[in-house]
C-alpha cells in the first residue's frame, strides 16, 4: 500500500512539472501587446510619391545571408561585390534582434518593429491560421494601397510570407522551406519564374525569398564544400536581375534590395543573439546609385563581429523603401531613413520632409508609451545639446525641441545648409528607436503565478513521497542535495545562465573525482580511479559550448577534421562496439545474431556515411570518387527504413526470449533493447560526436566494474553526466544551438510532429544516452541485489554472504559465480571496508522502491531547476535579460520537462521497472 501511495504521488508529480512548465510557458512568451494607432502626419502623399527616385522594387531575400557571405573576401557574390565597387549597390550590414528566426525577421522587415519568442513556436507550427497577420501595418499593404494601384504584387518564396499576408499577393507560388535536406531544388523552383517575371511589366513588387543556402548551413555548416557554388548560383541571380534593370525600359525605375533575413553561428544554426547570428547583409542596388556613391572597396578583410560598411537596424528597411517608392510609413514602425539617401530624391527638400515625416512618426508612436507632457517637463534640466537629461523620456523631449528649432529655421530661409536639420534628426531618431526597441514585457501574471505554483505542488508529492520511504542519507543525498541549491542559484545570474555548461562541467568532474577517491579507498589503483574524471573531461573538449572558447576544444576539432580518417574509425569502433554488444544478448545460437547485428550496424554506419557525402563531403576526402558518386545516388530515406526494419526484428527476437522464469533472459532483454536505443542515438548524431559513443560506455564500464554505488548514488551519476553530455555533444542555452538536420532522418516532407521529435531527440542524445546507462546500473543493482538475498545476505551487499553462521564469498552452485548485468563477478572478500559497503539489502528490498528512488531524484531536479527558472524570470522581469537570455533558456525549460523528463526519464523508468523484475520482489518480514 505505501508503495502505491508512492508511485500514485509521483505520477502526478510527473504530470504537474511540465502542465506547469507550459501554464507558464503561455504567460510568459505572448504575441506584442495591442496598442492604439499612433496619429500621423497628415502629408502630401502626391509630392512624395512624384518626388520619390523608385516606382517599383525588386525584393531579394537570402535565407541566412551573413554579411561577411556577400562583403568578405573568398565569398561567391563576386558580381555583387564589382556593383558595391562601382557605386551602383550600396552596402549595409543589418543588425537583426533576437530570436533570429525566419517568420521574427519576416515581420520585423515588413512591419519595422520587433518581435517575441512566441514565433519560435509559430515557426516550428507551421500553420497558416496561428501565423497568420490580419490587417496588420506594413510596406506591402502601404504600397499595394499607395502606389499604382492596377498594378500587382508579385511573390515567389518560401511560404511563410504567404501564410503571415494571405490577402497581399496577386501572383505567388510558395515553396516548402522546412524540408531541410533540400537545398537546390528549393531554390530551382523560384528562379524559373525570375526570366518571366523580368519581362512583364504589370507589376510593382516582386518579392522573393531563398532558402536554399539556409538549408545547407544547417547541415554541413557555414565552411561546407557546397557553400561557395551555391553563393555562386545565388549571384547569378543578383546578376540576371540587375542586367534586365539596366536593359529594360519598364525596369529603369526599380529599386532592387538584396538582404538576409538573419545570419549563423559557427556550426550555421540561428536563433540567438550571437555576432554572426545578427548580422545579415543588406545592399541597395541601381545604376541611379552612383549618383551619390563613387563606390567603396568590396571585397574587404573579414571581421570577427561580423560588422562591414555602415550598420544599421533591420526594422530600418520599413521607411527606407517607403520614402524610396513614396508611400507612407508604417504607424507602428521603429526604423528610420537613411539620410544618405536624401540626396536620391528628385527635390532634394522632399528628401528633408520625408525624414521630418519618419522623425514624426516615430514621435507619435513614442507619445503611446509614455506621458510626453512629463517628458516635455523632465527635459527642463537638459542643457542646449540635450545632455545631462535625468530620463530618457526627457532627453528625447530634449531632442525633439531642436528638431523643431531646427525645422522653423530651415523652413524660413530654404537656402540655408539642411545638414544641420538632418544631423538633429537623426539624433532624435536614434534615441526613440533605442527606447522603443526594448521588448515590451506582455506577462500574464496569473498564468506566471499558476505555473509555479503547479511546480511547488509537485516538489511536495515528491517530499512526501519520500516521507514513506526508508532513504538513508548516504553521499549520494547529500550530493544531490548541494547540487540543486547550487543550480538553482545561478539561474538569477545571467551570465552563468548562458554558460551554464561551467556549471554541469565541474559538477561531474567534482563527482568522478569522489567515486575516484571512494574505488581508492576500496583497494583500487590511483591510476585506475582517475580514468572516469579523464574521460570526462575528454568529452567536455569534444564540442564549443556557449560564448568562451578553450585552446583544448580548438586543438582537437583541428585535429579530428584534418584528419578524418581518424575521425571515421573512432566513428566506426562505435559501430562495432554496438553489434558485439547486441549479438551478445540476441540469443538464438551463435551466428545469427552475429550476422544479424553486424549487418544492421554495417547499414547504419554505411546510412551516417552517405549523409556525411550530402552535408559534408569535405569529411570524406580519403575516398574515391567513383565511391562518393554512387554514395550521392543511394535513397537515404529507405535505406534508414530498411534499418529500422531491421531493428523492429532484433526487437522481436528479444522479446521472444522473455520468460517469466529467466532472469538471465529478461537481462539480456533489457541489454539488448537498450543497445537497438543506443544504435538509433547513433543513427541522430552528427558523424564527430560518434566517436563519444565509445567514452560513454567506458565511463559506464568503469561503474560497473569499479565501485558499489547505493541507488542514490547512481541516481545522481546518472543526472550530472545526463546534464553535461548535453553539452558535450554542442548543446547550450541558445536556441541557436538546437540542430535541426537529424530531425529530418527517414521522414519525406514536413511532418511536424515527427520531425519535431526526432530534433529534440538528436539534440538529446547525450541525456538520453545516459538515462539509458542509469537504468543499466539500476538493473545491475537489483541483480546483484536479488543474487544476495537469495543467499540470505547478513546485512551489506558487499558480496558476502553467510552459510551455517559463517560468511563466505558469494558463489553460484559448484563455485560458479553468478554473472550480473554487466557479465562480471560482482563478489567481494569479506574483508571489504565498511564504508565501500552500499545500503542494507532489506532496505530497498523492491525494484519498485528503488525506480521510485531514481525517479524522484530526477524529477525533483527537473522541478526546482524549472522552478529556479521561472523565479528568475518574475524577478529580472524588467531587465533586458529577460528576453535575450532567460527567453531561450525557458525554451529549452519546455523541452527538458516534456521530453527528458516525462517521456524519457519517467516513460523509460517505469517501463523497465515494471518489467524487470517483476516476480523477483523480497518480501519484508
Amino acid at each position: 500500500m505505501v508503495l502505491l501511495r508512492q508511485k500514485l504521488l509521483l505520477l502526478a508529480a510527473n504530470l504537474l512539472v511540465p502542465i506547469g512548465a507550459l501554464i507558464f510557458m503561455t504567460g510568459y512568451f505572448r504575441g506584442r501587446p495591442n496598442t492604439p494607432a499612433p496619429a500621423g502626419v497628415i502629408a502630401d502623399r502626391k509630392i512624395a510619391a512624384n518626388s520619390a527616385p523608385f516606382h517599383k522594387v525588386v525584393f531579394m531575400v537570402i535565407d541566412a545571408l551573413r554579411s561577411d557571405f556577400v562583403y568578405a573576401e573568398n565569398s561567391g557574390f563576386t558580381f555583387t561585390q564589382e556593383l558595391i565597387s562601382s557605386g551602383a549597390a550600396v552596402p549595409f550590414t543589418a543588425r537583426a534582434a533576437s530570436p533570429t528566426l525566419t517568420m521574427s525577421r519576416i515581420k520585423a522587415m515588413t512591419q519595422g518593429t520587433s518581435q517575441t519568442f512566441l514565433d519560435l513556436w509559430l515557426n516550428i507550427a507551421n500553420s497558416p491560421n496561428a501565423a497568420r497577420q490580419s490587417n496588420v501595418d506594413t510596406w506591402l499593404s502601404r504600397l499595394k494601397t499607395e502606389r499604382d494601384p492596377d498594378k500587382n504584387m508579385v511573390y515567389y518564396g518560401t511560404k511563410t510570407w504567404l501564410m503571415l499576408y494571405p490577402d497581399i499577393f496577386d501572383r505567388h507560388d510558395g515553396v516548402d522551406s522546412y524540408y531541410v535536406p533540400d537545398f537546390t531544388i528549393v531554390d530551382q523552383n523560384i528562379t524559373r519564374h525570375i526570366p518571366h517575371e523580368l519581362q512583364r511589366d504589370d507589376w510593382k513588387a516582386l518579392v522573393m525569398h531563398f532558402p536554399g543556402l539556409d538549408h545547407l548551413a544547417h547541415q554541413g555548416g557555414p565552411y561546407s564544400a557546397h557553400m561557395l557554388p551555391k553563393q555562386k548560383q545565388l549571384d547569378g541571380v543578383v546578376q540576371q536581375i540587375y542586367n534586365a534593370i539596366e536593359q529594360e525600359p519598364h525596369m529603369k525605375d526599380t529599386l532592387f534590395v538584396l538582404a538576409g533575413d538573419h545570419g549563423m553561428n559557427e556550426k550555421g544554426n540561428h536563433g540567438g543573439s550571437a555576432p554572426g547570428e545578427i548580422a545579415s547583409a543588406l545592399t541597395f542596388i541601381s545604376p541611379k546609385f552612383r549618383q551619390i556613391s563613387k563606390g567603396v572597396e568590396c571585397p574587404v578583410k573579414a571581421t570577427e563581429n561580423y560588422e562591414y560598411y555602415s550598420v544599421i537596424e533591420q526594422v530600418d528597411i520599413v521607411p527606407i523603401l517607403s520614402g524610396l517608392l513614396g508611400f507612407s510609413i508604417p504607424v507602428n514602425s521603429l526604423g528610420m531613413f537613411v539620410s544618405d539617401f536624401v540626396r536620391l530624391f528628385r527635390a532634394p527638400e522632399d528628401g528633408v520632409r520625408f525624414l521630418l515625416r519618419n522623425a514624426q512618426q516615430m514621435l507619435n508612436l513614442f507619445k503611446t508609451k509614455v506621458d510626453f507632457s512629463n517628458a516635455v517637463e523632465e527635459s527642463s534640466v537638459c542643457d542646449s545639446n540635450c545632455s545631462g537629461c535625468l530620463t530618457d523620456e526627457g532627453e528625447i523631449a530634449c531632442l525633439w525641441g531642436k528638431v523643431s528649432n531646427a525645422n522653423d529655421e530651415w523652413e524660413k530661409t530654404k537656402e540655408s545648409s539642411s545638414q544641420e536639420l538632418i544631423e538633429v534628426i537623426d539624433d532624435f531618431s536614434r534615441a526613440v528607436q533605442k527606447s522603443l526597441s526594448v521588448p515590451l514585457n506582455n506577462l500574464h501574471t496569473t498564468r506566471l503565478l499558476a505555473g509555479m505554483a503547479s511546480l511547488l505542488v509537485a516538489m511536495l508529492f515528491l517530499l512526501l513521497g519520500v516521507s514513506l520511504s526508508h532513504i538513508p542519507v548516504d553521499s549520494g543525498v547529500v550530493g544531490f542535495g548541494l547540487l540543486v541549491s547550487l543550480h538553482a542559484a545561478t539561474m538569477f545570474v545571467s551570465k552563468l545562465v548562458e554558460e551554464e555548461h561551467h556549471y554541469w562541467y565541474w559538477a561531474s568532474l567534482a563527482w568522478m573525482a569522489y567515486l575516484g577517491a571512494k574505488s581508492i579507498s576500496c583497494g583500487q589503483p590511483w591510476f585506475w580511479a582517475t580514468i572516469p574524471a579523464i574521460l570526462q573531461y575528454l568529452t567536455q573538449c569534444w564540442n564549443q559550448s556557449g560564448d568562451t572558447t578553450y585552446p583544448m576544444i580548438d586543438l582537437l576539432h583541428d585535429f579530428l577534421f584534418n584528419n578524418p580518417l581518424l575521425l571515421w574509425a573512432l566513428a566506426l569502433a562505435a559501430y562495432a562496439l554496438s553489434a558485439n554488444s547486441l549479438a551478445n544478448n540476441l540469443g538464438m545460437g551463435t551466428l545469427f545474431p552475429r550476422v544479424m547485428s553486424s549487418l544492421l550496424c554495417i547499414m547504419a554506419a554505411f546510412f551516417k556515411v552517405c549523409v556525411t557525402q550530402r552535408d559534408n563531403p569535405e569529411l570524406l576526402i580519403f575516398m574515391p570518387q567513383s565511391l562518393k558518386i554512387a554514395m550521392l545516388e543511394v535513397d537515404q530515406t529507405q535505406l534508414l527504413r530498411i534499418i529500422w526494419t531491421y531493428m523492429f526484428g532484433c526487437a522481436i527476437c528479444l522479446v521472444s526470449q522473455l520468460k517469466p522464469s529467466a532472469q538471465a533472459n529478461r537481462r539480456n532483454v533489457m541489454n539488448g533493447a537498450l543497445e537497438l536505443a543506443n544504435l538509433y542515438l547513433m543513427l541522430q548524431s552528427r558523424p564527430k560526436n560518434l566517436a563519444l559513443y565509445p567514452i560513454f560506455d567506458l565511463q559506464l564500464q568503469w561503474f560497473l566494474h569499479s565501485t558499489k554505488l547505493s541507488p542514490s548514488e547512481i541516481s545522481l551519476t546518472s543526472l550530472v553526466l545526463a546534464q553535461s553530455s548535453f553539452y558535450a555533444v554542442g548543446g547550450s542555452n541558445s536556441v541557436a544551438s538546437l540542430d535541426i538536420t537529424n530531425g529530418f532522418n527517414g521522414i519525406q516532407g514536413y511532418n511536424v510532429t515527427a520531425v519535431f521529435l526526432q530534433t529534440v531527440l538528436s539534440n538529446w542524445v547525450g541525456p538520453v544516452w545516459w538515462t539509458l546507462g542509469g537504468l543499466r546500473l539500476l538493473l545491475a543493482w537489483l541483480e546483484n541485489q536479488s543474487t544476495l538475498d537469495s543467499h540470505q545476505t547478513t546485512g551489506y551487499q558487499d558480496g558476502s554472504v553467510a552459510t551455517n553462521g559463517k560468511a563466505q564469498q558469494n558463489g553460484g552452485t559448484n563455485g560458479q559465480s553468478t554473472a550480473p548485468l554487466n557479465g562480471n563477478d560482482v563478489t567481494h572478500r569479506n574483508t571489504t571496508p565498511a564504508k565501500c559497503k552500499t545500503r542494507a539489502a532489506p532496505t530497498l528490498a523492491r525494484s519498485g522502491e528503488v525506480f521510485f528512488e531514481y525517479l524522484t531524484f530526477h524529477t525533483f531536479y527537473t522541478a526546482s531547476s524549472s522552478l529556479a527558472v521561472m523565479l528568475a524570470c518574475v524577478w529580472l522581469r524588467d531587465d533586458p535579460s529577460l528576453w535575450t537570455v532567460l527567453a531561450p533558456k525557458y525554451v529549452y525549460v519546455g523541452l527538458w520537462t516534456v521530453f527528458q523528463q516525462l517521456l524519457i526519464n519517467f516513460g523509460l523508468s517505469s517501463f523497465e521497472g515494471r518489467l524487470t523484475f517483476t516476480k523477483a520482489h523480497v518480501c519484508l518480514d
